[in-house]
């Protein structure tokens, strides 16, 4: 083998009639023509090396060609650098062709005193043009220096890249221990945040590095080595001094398209591809501001527990008539008859047979107008164990759910820790405070509010369903309080948090339904305790409801990878079945099914409407409740319209925008018909409903003004990257945890309290709505 290589030298030398060697003198051009017998030397080893960093090697052709290209080797004492021009970029269509390129070369040895780089041996470079075309191909060398190497904190650097002239730049952290103008007591220089703006939309790879040779600084290997990211107008990245203590080069290439940026095929034009781009290092924030920001979150949050909590108790043991039998009024008026009427002391006897006969399915269809007492009839403990059902269930859920969220994204944070690939996660870049092997701890301790929050709301329950001791009560007086779907409730808020704090651990779009879930659990469980407290016999069981809830997160996983036309006409056709389904169960309060018994009772019903009067077969049995199933309707069926013309990019978002306004909606319906039956609200639910709309009108604001967006590509998502808008540590999207948070607290708080004015109302003087 040995021999062959030595034929082939020497092959090579006998092929050249010369070689041209001759000093080479920085910033200074040549100019000349080559071909197969001529090779062209230029040492520069006599001239003095710039102090503000390493030579950059520009050389241009015009007339090379793919089969017989212009060769160029670099070579220095310990590095050896090469390339051919046209230089080949691959792209997602082929292969785009480069006649000029730029390189900067790369030393070992160098190390920065404060006044400027320090180089031990000569470390000058030799370059060598040759070529193995026949025609004569021309050459343009020059070898100057980049106008900037050396990076200093919070100064502004502006560059200009392309496919074939990549840059590099080096920072050290000890760089800003020695910049006077640019160290601040608020500032932690063991972790600096890279930011990149541009007004070029052209796809470019910005990649930290080890502060080592070679510089992978071409588009087949930049990938290869530290952290690495693509954007198109913003980026930035956060880099801690422990992975880089001799400092780090900052490498930036363009592609020669934009489909790493966009995923969409566009076709490149030579020459067009040139990006202007701005480059700053500025210090991330100190660790006294994470103490800060942490303590007074968690002080704020205690001191919401201790006045809320100890204003609550006070108020509810002034205000609130305990749930006890002893308390009620024994000079109630006698129960009414089903067409509405007193009964007197002598039909009493046959109350009971009443009551038993109404229970019939059948019968019950299109009656006047209900009262709790007919759909009231089972035993307190019975529906009471039902509902504690609910509270095992969302327990059971959270547990075999949440311990494999969390599992996945530590392997999702392992991985970003160790490849470096900072698009596999949507950070807002700008503001992703990292905290141990953590990345973005800030998002993730915003969620704590959900937890804390989570957390008072089953301690008030705890406390309420204490002082409701008295059980008979429940038999005859009030909305039976069902304790377990609180609980539910309160459980769903807390693992909101969890699960929403693991999704921001890495966030993208493979797990975006990890933040989402329990926000259809707990709208599904406020729509199902509103129904529950008019229909306490008939409402939905726990497995039925968590068994549509699982119904509802394979469409929500399916809607995230096939956003397709066949899934919305799908997704459309279901919607709506499922909402005609629902309004007929809703509107006979469960006792109607799809039978051929159901479909005899509905007859009889249309006939004998028809012989009454024609108009008849238009006015509802139930005209509140068929108000609510037709605005509802209405509004289901204009969502359902939306999604079949614009399908919406962000699935997940609109099937949960599908939930809360159907529970939006039943809740205005529920306190509407509350004061159509001459109730009333009290003020303790009216200020929760207040505080909980007020919230969610900020909430939505800041939500919608979003720092990233997994719907698109890491590097468009980048362009929606902002700083920090509160204590330096939290941006918009925190503001929205915590207060989605309290608004979300709030709404469980007014559902607690709604009927208070009827809890010692007894059973047949409370309507049916």
């Amino acid at each position: 083998m040995l021999a062959y290589i030595i034929l082939a030298i020497l092959g090579y030398s006998q092929a050249l009639n010369h070689s041209i060697i001759s000093p080479g003198h920085y910033s200074t051009p040549y100019i000349g023509l080559i071909d197969d017998t001529t090779e062209y030397i230029y040492d520069f080893s006599n001239e003095n090396l710039h102090t503000q960093g390493p030579p950059r090697v520009t050389v241009t052709t015009t007339n090379a060609t793919i089969v017989h290209p212009l060769m160029v080797t670099v070579r220095q004492p310990n590095q050896l650098l090469s390339w051919k021009l046209p230089l080949s970029v691959e792209t997602e269509n082929g292969e785009q062709y480069y006649m000029n390129t730029s390189r900067t070369l790369c030393y070992d040895n160098f190390s920065y005193n404060g006044q400027g780089f320090q180089i031990s041996g000569q470390q000058s470079p030799i370059v060598t043009l040759a070529t193995s075309s026949k025609q004569q191909i021309d050459f343009n060398l020059i070898v100057d220096f980049p106008k900037y190497f050396k990076l200093i904190p919070n100064k502004s650097y502006d560059i200009e890249i392309s496919p074939s002239k990549p840059q590099y730049f080096y920072y050290n952290f000890s760089l800003s221990d020695n910049s006077s103008n640019a160290q601040t007591a608020d500032s932690n220089y063991d972790s600096v945040i890279l930011e990149v703006t541009s007004t070029d939309p052209i796809c470019t790879v910005a990649s930290i590095q080890n502060m080592s040779c070679p510089v992978l600084d071409l588009n087949q290997d930049i990938t290869y080595r530290g952290f690495y990211e693509t954007f198109t107008t913003k980026g930035g990245i956060t880099i801690p001094k422990y992975k880089f203590p001799n400092g780090f080069y900052v490498v930036f290439v363009v592609k020669a398209d934009d489909y790493d940026c966009t995923r969409t095929l566009t076709s490149s034009v030579q020459g067009a591809r040139v990006k202007n781009v701005t480059v700053t290092i500025k210090p991330s924030i100190s660790y006294n501001d994470y103490i800060y920001a942490m303590m007074l979150t968690l002080c704020i949050i205690g001191g919401f527990y201790i006045l809320f909590g100890l204003s609550f108790f006070i108020f509810s043991k002034k205000y609130y008539i305990p749930r006890q039998i002893e308390y009620t009024d024994d000079a109630r008026i006698l129960p009414r008859s089903p067409s509405g009427t007193s009964l007197n002391s002598q039909s009493l006897e046959d109350y009971d047979q009443i009551n038993e006969i109404q229970t019939d399915r059948n019968i019950r269809l299109c009656r006047s107008q209900p009262y709790l007492t007919d759909l009231a009839r089972l035993n307190p403990k019975v529906l009471t164990k039902k509902t504690y059902l609910y509270f095992y269930n969302v327990l059971t859920v959270a547990v075999f759910y949440g311990l494999p969220v969390v599992q996945l994204v530590i392997i999702y944070q392992k991985v970003l820790n160790e490849t470096g690939e900072q698009d596999l996660c949507y950070y807002n870049f700008l503001c992703a405070h990292p905290l141990g092997f953590l990345s973005d701890f800030n998002h993730v301790f915003s969620n704590i509010g959900y937890v804390l929050l989570g957390i008072l709301f089953l301690i008030i329950t705890y406390k309420r369903e204490l002082a409701h001791n008295d059980r008979n009560l429940d038999t005859k007086y009030g909305i039976p309080q069902h304790y377990g779907l609180f609980y539910a409730m309160g459980v769903g808020l807390i693992m909101e948090g969890v699960l929403s704090g693991s999704y921001h651990v890495c966030p993208n779009q493979t797990n975006f339904q990890f933040d989402s879930s329990f926000m259809y659990v707990m709208a599904v469980l406020c729509m199902v305790k509103l129904y529950q407290n008019r229909h306490p016999d008939i409402n939905a069981r726990a497995s039925t409801t968590f068994g549509i809830l699982a119904i509802a997160i394979v469409l929500g996983m399916i809607g995230i990878f096939e956003n397709t036309e066949s899934f919305w006409i799908l997704f459309v056709t279901l919607h709506v079945l499922t909402c005609i389904y629902l309004s007929v169960k809703v509107y006979y309060m469960g006792c109607w099914k799809l039978n051929l018994t159901s479909i005899r009772a509905v007859g009889h019903v249309i006939r004998q409407d028809f012989w009454s009067g024609p108009l008849n077969l238009l006015k509802p049995c139930y005209k509140a409740r068929f108000t609510l199933l037709f605005l509802g309707n209405i509004c289901n069926w204009a969502l359902a319209a939306y999604a079949l013309v614009y399908h919406p990019k962000n699935f997940a978002i609109f099937f949960l925008l599908v939930f809360m306004s159907n529970t939006m909606l039943y809740f205005l319906f529920y306190i509407i018909m509350k004061y159509l039956h001459k109730e009333r609200v009290k003020i303790a639910p009216w200020v929760f409903l207040f505080i909980s709309f007020v919230c969610a009108v900020t909430a939505l604001y800041f939500f919608l003004h979003q720092a990233t967006s997994w719907s698109k590509t890491p590097a468009e998502s980048r362009t929606f990257n902002m700083e920090c808008k509160l204590l330096r540590f939290y941006d918009y999207h925190d503001i929205w945890h915590f207060l989605s948070a309290t608004g979300m607290f709030f709404t469980f708080m007014t559902l607690l309290t709604l009927d208070d004015d009827v809890s010692h109302t007894h059973h047949d003087q409370i309507p049916v709505f």
